[in-house]
């Protein structure tokens, strides 16, 4: 019994994580087309992939009580004032219910649209928070980055140099 116990843990300890595949992006890549769906932001404004067709689409996945996510919001907030007047839709999905998210948009005074959907659905989307996706006019994947860090200077820094660039080459096919 002892060595069977033995075995199992280590083919669960050191088997199995290597021969799984780690994917930093999520379930989606840059280049695939954004699954069709449709969230409902807490004002109970309904977003549908299909109307956001000939848009750009910025797509933050977070939660609230999650550090790196709130590290980001600085960076979300100004990029958000940086391309707010152009075909650029924002859109923050989490799993927090409507008077969590009513909190946290007020506290980090959050003006772009912010759905919920329950977490399985979020696992059609990410691997990892916070995860923020650029879907370009063609409903394509542009850019996908996932981050780790609770450096709120680091994070917009890095959300700004990453995203600006990806959002204005968009906007240039329009």
């Amino acid at each position: 019994m002892k060595n069977l116990f033995s075995f199992l843990l280590c083919f669960f300890v050191l088997v199995l994580p290597s021969t799984a595949q780690y994917n930093p992006r999520g379930p989606l890549f840059e280049g695939d087309k954004f699954p069709e769906t449709m969230f409902k932001t807490i004002d109970g404004e309904l977003l549908k992939t299909e109307d956001l067709k000939g848009k750009v689409v910025f797509y933050h996945f977070y939660f609230a009580a999650c550090p790196p996510c709130n590290a980001q919001n600085d960076g979300l907030n100004e990029l958000y004032k940086m391309f707010a007047n152009d075909d650029v839709v924002f859109i923050s999905v989490t799993f927090d219910n409507n008077a969590t998210i009513k909190k946290f948009r007020e506290m980090h005074e959050i003006r772009f649209k912010i759905a919920s959907i329950n977490r399985r659905e979020m696992s059609r989307f990410l691997t990892g928070y916070p995860t923020n996706i650029l879907v370009g006019i063609d409903g394509k994947i542009v850019l996908i980055r996932t981050s780790g860090t609770i450096d709120a200077t680091y994070a917009k820094k890095w959300l700004l140099d990453d995203f600006s660039p990806a959002i204005r080459r968009e906007l240039s096919k329009i």
